[in-house]
């Protein structure tokens, strides 16, 4: 009744904007066997505990070498920059506690040298990996061309979310922007929700659902330097019931696309408040 994947949208680009291909946003295969070298260079104190984790800080750093990327949203992914291939992005779960309850955690974001390993810039985002009754369900780097400035792209990191209620189905997408910028790497764009499904049924038949994908465009104009972002949201609603003859039938209405404009302030984009994601 209710669909959990998200749908990968496909972007033409048209004159004075740059389009955002989502095809980008999936990460490719892991660590390519240096994740052990990467967990050395970044945290030189953590211990080795198996052969996939280690120990830093009282939280879990669990890794990934094989030939293809672990979907556990609690694994180090990583990805070189097609955008600076010089350059790798990593992406560190620090795992305080996991139980039936949720997730605490921090996330480090490492951009280290594709050579050498080496590590160049960290953020950590603090409280990141937290999770309750809404979970994290995936976490992937989003390398599309984020172009900012002639001379600046920014790299997308998308933390994906769902529910576990039956009756109230959801999940979600949301998308943050970084860049780096004087020797420093931080955030541009805190948490815009991309994809989102929710709604309400019987578990039966009944029931109402809302769908909604965003697409962002790069545009020629700028303000305070960087360009603006426009974002076009696409919503639907289905509805499902029982005809007279005990069949399950639904109808779907979508909306018109409704556009967003994100204008840079001179530190970071800012987004609605009902269009921010789940997890910040």
């Amino acid at each position: 009744m209710f669909a959990q994947c998200i749908r990968v949208v496909l972007f033409i680009a048209i004159p004075g904007f740059l389009a955002i291909d989502k095809a980008q946003a999936e990460d490719g295969p892991s660590c390519g066997g240096r994740a052990g070298i990467i967990v050395r260079n970044a945290y030189p104190d953590a211990t080795k505990t198996s052969e996939e984790t280690f120990q830093f800080d009282g939280s879990t750093i669990a890794i990934n070498d094989g030939e293809t990327a672990n979907s556990t949203p609690h694994t180090m992914k990583c990805r070189v920059w097609p955008a600076n291939p010089q350059l790798m992005l990593v992406a560190v779960p620090l795992i305080k506690s996991t139980n039936e309850d949720g997730t605490v955690g921090n996330l480090d974001l490492l951009v280290i040298d594709t050579a050498s390993s080496a590590v160049k810039y960290r953020l950590l985002l603090a409280d990141k990996m937290n999770d309750d009754a809404i979970s994290i369900s995936a976490v992937e780097f989003d390398t599309a061309r984020y172009r900012l400035t002639q001379n600046q792209t920014a790299f997308g990191l998308r933390i994906s979310t769902s529910g576990s209620s039956r009756p109230n189905p959801y999940d979600g997408v949301g998308l943050w922007l970084y860049v780096i910028e004087n020797g420093s790497l931080r955030p541009v764009l805190d948490g815009l929700v991309v994809s989102q499904n929710g709604g309400e049924w019987d578990t039966n038949c009944a029931g109402e659902f809302q769908s909604s994908e965003s697409t962002l465009t790069m545009s020629a104009n700028r303000t305070n330097g960087y360009a603006d972002i426009t974002v076009v949201e696409t919503r639907s609603t289905k509805t499902s019931f029982v005809e007279k003859d005990n069949e399950c039938k639904d109808t779907t209405v979508t909306g018109k696309p409704q556009t967003l404009r994100l204008i840079y302030d001179g530190e970071r984009y800012p987004i609605p408040e009902d269009r921010r994601a789940l997890s910040e």
